[in-house]
This record gives structure tokens, sequence and C-alpha cells, in this order.
């Protein structure tokens, strides 16, 4: 028996003890969180906002912010409100940045501006730049009043960076250190420093320009001598991004090189902020969201979908569904344009949507392993042609194969060699076609500059079944005489 089969048959009691305790521990906790919430609302409900303080602060204490926003969520704007204004201030910025936006921006509209002021200046800057890109101008300059001048400066910098760009993700609370400190002074540095910074793992050595010179891992301080300079352990390989480089591509730098943090220069290769992997997980999840919904020709929804209006998923959705309904109607011409085929071969039609089908599904399988290699970099447009000859071959032996499981299908149905022939060989070339331009289609659009996720799926299906229409009648007209 295979060893790790057999390590969980032999296992396989305490295991499922295990799963018990921890499913029990998970109920457990979301009825405490559930009765917390109800507590809350009664002490609303009764206007006691002392005893409602403390018992927040012990609840506070109890539970993480990522559990908090079970509770927080469940609350209506007013109570919301309410609770924001009691929450320890380090805390509720916490649990503020977990909210949805559009719960955000309804929190933000309900509270006095001296609350808003207060919890914006308890954001970090990042999320406090992504905060503001959300907030009418008028509102943002009033909120960046309240600021410190450095923490103004900051914010202002930061939103002077392109949408989607490094220099809007980072942050610029890092380490910095200097090369001709000794390991005692970094050490000592760090811990003056840390409890301002994004993370202390990783500390930035800087010259007087601010230049980046190299990292150091904390880890290697900490097992260094005291009076080791700096320089001497500092990594020289760094790896770095740009501030105007696309967050998407700061994202697939950190995953290939398994960074927790990356720092950001500027045109001078001057140290202006750090990002780090919390960020770019929302980064990844964002862009891979949006590029499933243009895969399924939807615009891109940001809003969380029970949060969505009716009208914007129909406004989102119309427009290209109108142009595929279009399209598609250019099939039934086809068909009107072979009606007579059809009465004298009525068998013809009984087959139509395998034909239609088959290379709808070859077509969308294509084009999905094209676009999943195209962002995921292992191919180029210069692999154009080793793609197109790639997928000639892959789709020369599929339509062979699924062509003669296809001949077999209709001679068992419908005995008739010609009839069986006829559509064998369209769905050989159906097939063909719908693979090697699914393939092609994702790589044009690169080259064109257009999103290649939008050349998947409905797209797709539309022009194959169009295509696979006239080729499955001009097959059966002109080669067999049908």
């Amino acid at each position: 028996m295979n060893y790790n089969l057999q390590f969980i048959f032999c296992n396989l009691p305490f295991l499922l003890m295990i799963r018990m305790v921890q499913l029990m521990m998970r109920e457990e906790k979301n009825k405490a969180l559930y009765d917390a919430r109800n507590k809350i609302r009664e002490l609303l409900r009764l206007k006691d906002l002392r005893s409602l303080k403390r018992y927040l602060t012990l609840i506070c204490e109890r539970y993480s912010p990522a559990d908090m926003i079970r509770v927080v969520s469940a609350l209506d704007t007013i109570e919301m409100v309410m609770i924001f204004r009691l929450f320890p201030k380090n805390y509720a910025a916490d649990v503020f940045t977990l909210l949805e936006k559009d719960d955000q921006m309804t929190l933000i509209q309900s509270m006095a501006e001296q609350n808003v002021a207060a919890l914006v200046k308890e954001l970090e800057p990042d999320e406090r730049t992504e905060l503001f890109e959300e907030l009418p101008a008028g509102m943002v300059k009033k909120l960046l009043l309240y600021l410190s001048p450095e923490e103004r400066r900051i914010a202002n910098e930061l939103l002077n960076y392109p949408e989607d760009s490094a220099g809007r993700l980072m942050t610029p609370e890092y380490v910095d250190l200097k090369a001709s400190m000794t390991v005692d002074e970094a050490i000592d540095h760090i811990r003056k420093t840390a409890p301002d910074k994004e993370t202390i793992y990783t500390g930035y050595v800087i010259d007087e320009r601010r230049k980046l010179l190299g990292t150091v891992p904390l880890k290697d301080l900490l097992l260094s001598g005291a009076n080791v300079k700096v320089e001497e352990i500092m990594n020289k390989n760094f790896i770095s991004v740009n501030t105007l480089d696309d967050q998407e591509d700061v994202a697939r730098v950190m995953q290939k090189y398994d960074l927790l943090a990356v720092p950001v220069v500027d045109s001078e290769e001057r140290l202006v902020g750090i990002i780090t992997i919390d960020d770019v997980m929302d980064v990844m999840e964002e862009e891979n969201t949006e590029d499933v919904q243009r895969m399924a020709l939807l615009e891109p929804i940001e809003i969380p979908y029970l949060h969505t209006n009716p009208f914007l998923l129909v406004k989102k959705r119309v427009i290209w569904l109108a142009l595929l309904m279009i399209l598609e109607s250019a099939t039934s011409f086809v068909m009107q344009s072979f009606q007579d085929t059809i009465r004298s071969a009525v068998a013809l039609s009984f087959f139509v949507p395998m034909m239609i089908d088959t290379g709808g599904n070859v077509g969308t399988q294509s084009s999905t392993i094209i676009i999943r290699a195209l962002a995921t970099r292992d191919i180029t447009i210069r692999d154009f042609f080793k793609i197109t000859w790639r997928e000639a071959l892959s789709a020369a032996l599929l339509g062979f194969l699924l062509a003669l499981l296809a001949f077999a299908r209709v001679m068992i149905t419908t005995p008739n060699l010609i009839l069986a022939m006829s559509i064998s060989l369209a769905l050989a070339i159906v097939i063909f076609l719908a693979d090697v331009i699914g393939a092609m289609l994702p790589v044009l659009a690169k080259v064109i500059k257009i999103d290649p996720a939008v050349m998947a799926g409905p797209v797709i299906t539309t022009l194959v079944d169009i295509g696979g229409m006239l080729v499955y009648f001009l097959v059966a007209t002109r080669i067999f005489k049908l």
C-alpha cells in the first residue's frame, strides 16, 4: 500500500477527531460573535454608552479586526457609526480597512467630519490613499487639512502617481539604515522606529541621497556581531520596482522571487517606499476577478455582488449581449441559405447542436489556455507562430479523434454512410478552425493593446457558431452533394 495512504488509513480516527474539534471551535466562535452582535445592539437600544464602551474594549482584546468585521457588517448604518466612535482608534482603523468600499463610503458620509478625520489619521498611508481615490475631491481637500504637514505631503505624493501603479500601492513606512552603521546601531534604530513602520523584517540601506544600496534581513542583523558594519552583511543583489510600474507587474515580481516586501525606487534609484505582500494579495485577487469577468464579456464590477444595484448589473452586461445576439443572427442566415439542403436531408439538422457546441467548446478551451499563458508570461507576442503551429497540431489530432467518435455516433443512430462521412469531415474542419482561431485571437488582441481576456468564451463561441454552420453545410453540399 502507498505509504501516504497507509498513514492516512492508520491515523484516520485521529484526523477525524482533529477535524471535529476544529469544526466545534469554529462553531463556538461563530456563536460568540453572534452573541456579541446582539449584546452590542441591546446596549445601543438602551443607550448605555458607558457599558458599551467597556464591552467593546473587552471584545476588541478578544477578537481580531478580521473577526470583528463579521459583527460590524451585520449592523445598520447608525449602529455602525456609534460603534466606530467608541472603538479604540487603532482598532477602528484596522476594522475600517476591511469593510467593503460601499460600506466605507456610507460610514464616512454618515459620520461627523471630525470623526472621519480622526479615523483617516489612523490609517496607513497606502490605505489612506486607496480611500482618498474613492472620495469626492472636495472631501479629500478637507480631510487633508486634518493631517500633519508630513502626512499631508506623503498623501499628496502618493495621489500624484498614476492609478494602478506601484507608487499608488506603496507605503513610505519602511526601516532605512546607513551602510556605516554597526549592527548594534542598526538594531537600536529599528527598536526606536519600529512602531511607525509597516514591516521590520527587512532593512533598506540608503546613502545620503537616499539611493538604495542594498537590503538587510532582520535575521542577519540578529545573527551578526555587534560591531560588524551593515555594509558588510547587506545584500547588494536586491530586487526593486519603479514607482511607475503597473501593480500587476509588481505582484508578478514578488511572486517570482517569493518576496514579503519589495522596495520601490524612483527614476534616480532613490528609495521612496515599499510594497508588502498583503497589498499584493489584494491586487492579485482584484486582477483575477477582473480577468474572469472580462472572459465572460462582462465589464468589471468592483462592488460585491450582494451590494450591486440590479440596474448596474444590466448596464454592465446588456451592450455585449446585444452585440453578440446580432452577430449570432448570422447563423440563421447561413441556415436559411441552405434551406433546400436541409429539406432534402433533414437528418443534417439533427447534428447542428453537436457541431456548434463542440466547436465552441474547443475554441473556448484553446483561448483559455493561451490567455492564461499570456497572463503568467509563459508566452509573449513573439511566440505567435510557435503557438499557431502547436495548436494546429493539437487541433488536427483532436479533430481526427472526435471525427471518428462522431462517425460512430451517426452510424449507430442514423445509418447513412454519406451523412456520417459528411458530418465527420465537417466536424474535423470546425474543430481545427476553432482551436487555431481560439489560440490566435488572444495574441492578436495583445498586439492591438486589448485585454486578451475579452477574446474568450462568448466571442469565440459566436464566431465558431457562424463559421461552423458555414463549413458544415458547404461540406454537405459541395463535397458529398447532399
